[in-house]
């Protein structure tokens, strides 16, 4: 058990005051868990940090539950393809359970199931094994549940789950080519650094000459990076780890404004965020809910600080009487094309097309940067690859060309 220290809001039924903010701490098996205990009762979670350091270096870098990518793509593909069939969730996942390709997602089937048989939804079953359900697909979980559309909730999950790995396979096929150069080239400067000019360095002071400049700060970068890599690589490794602890609620809004700022980086951001917005509301309105209740659910996903405080503002517009497409483009929710095609849609009486086609056009775009990224990456890399181990050779040069002059005279 990790012990959080929290803070949230005191939301209706808690037997507080509504809107209060209530701190505190409290143990329980993962972060999800402890944010799902408290919302049964009452309390809506702002920010749960793990307590002692060790849990919050295991919670960072072993928070997957044993999980592996296809592990969650089976779950949610066959899940999709059974409840495509009409085939009602518990029998689904009793089947399930029976067809695990392993041991481990034959214990994930039963647990999930046994919540189910439980009287827990299908989201709060999910979340409470760890690893299984990023906080976007639980949302459309529970958006599924709600409006009564899980069947669709669970495609969109599968779809989105096979985009990823779309994007990841690409990523990891144009990466081959450049990381084995990266490899070779770091191997070779280091070998040539560490060996070769140091025995230079030893012959000319032996011949009583000084090393060149350029021989001097190749030799003098390698001894450095001995040291100074490890140390930079466990300290970022560290810092990553404990970013929940290092980075509040408020840095971390003004992280998301920069980032928003930054070119590209900003752009994927934003559009990765638009395309969760748009999904979760769609599948509430489908299901028959009202548009302030998908808004609601989209709130609770939302990563992005900053976006999420466009949506709050979009919110409260409309709950005003604004339209949404108006609302959405004033408050910057949606990048301004996407934004634009909502609200072609909105105008044509399609609102559900209207968002499943912006949320398309995210993910196309996404792809589209991403791949383009690619393309500069492998270039980049040779570029600057072959620049450092140009600059070893032209030092190794300069002290050849030293030692000659030392020998001629």
């Amino acid at each position: 058990m990790t012990q959080f220290a929290y803070t949230a809001i005191a939301v209706a039924g808690s037997g507080g005051a509504p809107g209060a903010i209530v701190r505190g701490r409290e143990e329980a098996p993962d972060e999800r868990r402890l944010r799902s205990e408290l919302r049964q009762r009452g309390l809506l979670v702002l920010e749960a940090r793990p307590v002692r350091l060790r849990d919050a270096l295991r919670a960072s870098l072993g928070g997957s539950g044993g999980l592996k990518s296809r592990d969650v793509e089976w779950f949610f593909g066959t899940l999709r393809t059974l409840l495509a069939s009409a085939v009602p969730i518990e029998s689904a996942l009793a089947t399930m359970q029976e067809l695990a390709p392993s041991e481990r997602m034959r214990s994930v089937c039963g647990d999930v199931r046994s919540k189910l048989r439980g009287g827990s939804s299908l989201a709060d079953a999910v979340a409470s094994r760890a690893g299984l359900a990023q906080p976007r697909h639980l949302a459309l979980l529970r958006a599924g549940h709600e409006s009564g559309q899980l069947a669709h909730a669970v495609a969109l999950i599968d779809s989105g789950l096979a985009t990823a790995r779309r994007i990841r396979s690409t990523v990891t096929g144009r990466l081959i080519y450049p990381a084995i150069l990266l490899v070779a080239a770091v191997g070779a400067v280091w070998f040539l650094a560490t060996f070769v000019v140091p025995k230079f360095a030893a012959t000319l002071e032996a011949l009583g000459g000084d090393l060149p400049l350029s021989t001097r700060v190749t030799l003098g970068a390698a001894r450095a990076a001995v040291w100074v890599a490890p140390a930079v690589l466990v300290t970022g490794v560290v810092l990553w780890a404990l970013r929940g602890r290092l980075i509040g609620r408020a840095t971390r809004a003004r992280l998301s404004r920069l980032a928003l700022r930054t070119p590209l980086v900003g752009g994927l951001v934003w559009h990765r965020e638009g395309a969760v917005i748009s999904d979760v509301i769609a599948t509430m309105i489908e299901g028959g809910a009202d548009v302030l209740a998908g808004l609601e659910q989209a709130e609770q996903v939302v990563g992005s600080p900053a976006i999420g405080e466009r949506l709050t503002a979009a919110r409260r517009r409309i709950r005003e009487g604004t339209d949404l497409g108006e609302a959405f483009a004033d408050a910057r929710v949606l990048p301004p094309m996407v934004s634009a095609v909502l609200r072609v849609g909105i105008k044509g009486g399609d609102l559900t097309g209207g968002l499943r086609r912006a949320s398309d056009m995210c993910v196309s775009h996404q792809e589209r940067v991403t791949e383009k990224l690619l393309v500069l990456l492998e270039p980049a890399v040779i570029v600057v690859m072959a620049g450092a181990v140009g600059w070893v050779v032209y030092s190794l040069v300069m002290g050849m060309l030293a030692m000659n002059d030392l020998g001629g005279l």
